[in-house]
């Protein structure tokens, strides 16, 4: 048991160690303590400044290779986009300042923009299976070549494509009818999948924005819906790429960005750092490439970028748009409209006589025709 004299002992240890420390810490150790301490706080006042030189130093370079880009950017995009036309998907989240900024690279390609369209939270949600099968359900009989055993993801994804660049046989600057009916099924309803602004008119290529993760603090969990919500976006994605020329544009600087994901599918041209000067050139220039029919690339520096920019395109305009052929035969060789063609047809002004197989235009025939 313990007794009295056992706490007193505890008590008595106790201060004796408290008043050696102190006569310790005043005298004999007092200024090796303090010269260490002041070594500590000096070295990692240098190592602050150090570091906050380092970081001016890489904000002015950044500063100055944007600025360079910016300078660049109109001999660099000329003439990349003659002509094509653009369609633009956002996905919730992209801001205005970044689809516009996007849009001023692509006309200042020489690209026009036919559609701009925003992608509900719903087209991937977990929550929303049941919406997106209802409206995948209408989509599918407007879709030829989609089979029955295709995901709803397969079959929105088509059916986004299809909406924004089936144009009609006799006139490619019109929506099909396929087109209409299937974009109505994706914007029918309160809580529609697509919202369009302004009007919509066929593209020939299409463009996909996301959005970035924000990075999660050391001790945080990640949203268990994250991952499922990334793959049927990329899903999806995949599919509409797989239907149409189309770039999805966005983030890859965390695991969790969208766009890493995509870049898995390895079926889909990416290109990341949307929100900079270097990432919005880049993209019109991954356009070309897909109209060009390269092979799907991740362009851009963040995670499972594979080059930097697009090799150089020479694109002479959309096929879409080039002339049909005229059913009348105006254009037909040696027709008024053919440029190779005389002033006259029948060869009356040709000295030679040798357009007229008669020879009434030889000049040494008679007005009778036989020479006489």
């Amino acid at each position: 048991m313990i007794d009295f004299r056992y706490h007193l002992v505890s008590l008595i240890s106790v201060f004796l160690a408290l008043a050696v420390g102190i006569v310790l810490g005043a005298g004999p150790l007092r200024d090796t303590i303090s010269d260490q301490l002041t070594g500590q706080v000096e070295v990692l006042r240098e190592e602050k400044e150090a570091l906050r030189v380092e970081v001016d130093e890489n904000r002015r370079a950044i500063e100055i290779d944007t600025a360079f880009i910016e300078a660049s950017a109109p001999a660099l995009l000329d003439d990349v986009l003659p002509g094509y036309r653009v369609a633009v998907a956002t996905l919730p989240g992209v801001t205005d300042d970044v689809a516009a900024a996007v849009t001023q690279r692509i006309e200042q390609a020489g690209g026009e923009i036919t559609a701009r369209v925003e992608l509900s939270a719903d087209w991937a949600a977990p929550g929303a299976e049941s919406a997106r099968g209802d409206v995948a359900d209408t989509a599918r009989s407007d879709l030829s070549g989609i089979s029955s055993s295709e995901t709803d993801d397969v079959v929105l994804g088509t059916a986004l494509a299809v909406a924004l660049t089936d144009a009609d046989a006799s006139s490619p600057r019109v929506p099909s009818s396929r087109a209409t009916s299937v974009l109505e099924a994706l914007t029918d309803g309160g809580d529609a999948l697509v919202s369009v602004q302004g009007e919509a008119a066929p593209a020939d290529l299409v463009l996909v924005l996301t959005t970035p993760q924000v990075p999660l603090e050391p001790d945080a969990t990640v949203d268990p819906e994250l991952e499922p919500t990334n793959v049927t976006w990329a899903l999806t994605l995949a599919a509409t790429a797989e239907a149409a020329p189309t770039v999805v544009a966005g983030y890859a600087a965390i695991d969790t960005d969208l766009l890493v994901r995509v870049r898995g599918e390895r079926t889909v041209t990416t290109v990341d750092g949307l929100g900079t000067v270097p990432g919005q050139v880049t993209v019109p220039l991954a356009l070309a490439a897909v109209a060009a029919e390269e092979e799907p690339t991740p362009y851009g520096s963040g995670i499972g970028a594979q080059d930097p920019l697009p090799a150089t395109q020479e694109l002479t305009g959309p096929p879409a748009l080039e002339p049909a052929p005229d059913p009348t035969g105006t254009d037909a060789p040696g027709s008024p409209d053919d440029p190779t063609a005389t002033d006259d047809p029948t060869g009356t002004d040709d000295p030679t006589g040798t357009d007229d197989p008669i020879g009434t235009d030889d000049p040494s025939a008679t007005d009778g025709g036989d020479g006489a």
